[in-house]
């Protein structure tokens, strides 16, 4: 794949993940986020699975690593660990966990 090819895949896992988080991430919870990134983990699963080498490679790390988000999950706990919401801490936490590790076994019983 070319470097074109790489820079491209990128981009529309980027742009999928801004539609996606700006569609469903609310102020009380960021469903948006963890949409992407069980779905991105679901995907990585399949992929890592069917695909090897340099195709993967590109695959999982390019696309799928543009349309998952760990930094905005990592900001939006530590925003609100700051503000006291503990109890939103712990639910996006767990759910972040183990919906994304769930996600990537599925994945990858699916895709073998």
């Amino acid at each position: 794949m070319t470097a074109v090819g790489f820079v491209a895949v990128c981009v529309l896992g980027a742009w999928a993940r801004t539609g996606l988080v700006a569609l469903l991430d609310r102020p009380a919870f960021p469903w948006g986020t963890l949409c992407v990134n069980v779905l991105g983990s679901l995907v990585a699963g399949v992929l890592h699975a069917r695909l090897d080498g340099a195709l993967e490679l590109v695959a999982v790390t390019g696309a799928i690593g543009a349309f998952t988000t760990f930094s905005a999950f990592a900001a939006r706990i530590a925003e609100d660990l700051r503000d006291g919401r503990h109890g939103s801490v712990a639910v996006q936490g767990a759910a972040t966990v183990i919906g994304t590790v769930g996600a990537a076994v599925l994945g990858l019983v699916a895709g073998g």
